[in-house]
């Protein structure tokens, strides 16, 4: 495995660089490791009860590509985002975005942890630890790296849903990113 160089993000089409830089803007992920609760004893973080716990958002596409000469599908395009907010202030979160383009499917992976900060409304992830991983167009040029994910800053409030449940929605400092987290059923 490798870095992607610039010259390789240039060569991914801009409609799918501008996708996964929205996807990402929301967070996105593939799993998550049990991650356990800390004591409150030394909670200065201010971590809300309600913030506390696991929380899942994700999205697919309802459009799939069909290849018309062997009739097989490329896998749809969507993103996921899943962390976990401890009482003592730790997350652990994972994000995925997979994005296909007739025949090119490309994919980011995004395992972090670290602290998070609450302020009134504002909650941001700083993360201590990160790895990124990904391929493009599947041709096996993938890349990894390391500690390169960045603190990310949202306006957090808890809704209900039309099903009546509790939502986390976590929007982005500009506003042109909401995101709806449920809590794993």
């Amino acid at each position: 495995m490798h870095s992607i160089t610039n010259r390789q993000f240039y060569s991914i089409p801009k409609t799918v660089r501008f996708f996964a830089a929205t996807a990402l803007s929301l967070g996105f992920t593939a799993s998550l490791v049990f991650y356990p609760s800390a004591s409150q004893a030394g909670n200065d973080t201010g971590v809300p009860a309600e913030l506390q716990g696991e929380w899942r958002y994700g999205r697919i596409s309802s459009i799939q590509y069909q290849d018309s000469y062997t009739g097989q599908s490329a896998a749809p395009n969507g993103s996921s985002d899943q962390f976990q907010l401890a009482s003592n202030g730790n997350y652990k979160r994972n994000r995925l975005i997979q994005i296909n383009t007739y025949n090119c499917a490309s994919n980011l992976f995004i395992e972090e942890k670290g602290k998070v900060k609450i302020e009134a409304q504002h909650l941001t992830f700083q993360p201590s630890d990160s790895t990124s991983k990904g391929q493009i167009c599947n041709s096996g040029r993938t890349y990894s790296s390391r500690n390169t994910a960045k603190p990310e800053t949202y306006q957090w409030s808890i809704e209900t849903n039309d099903y009546g449940q509790q939502v986390l929605v976590l929007e982005t400092a500009d506003g042109k990113g909401r995101a709806h987290y449920g809590r794993p059923q």
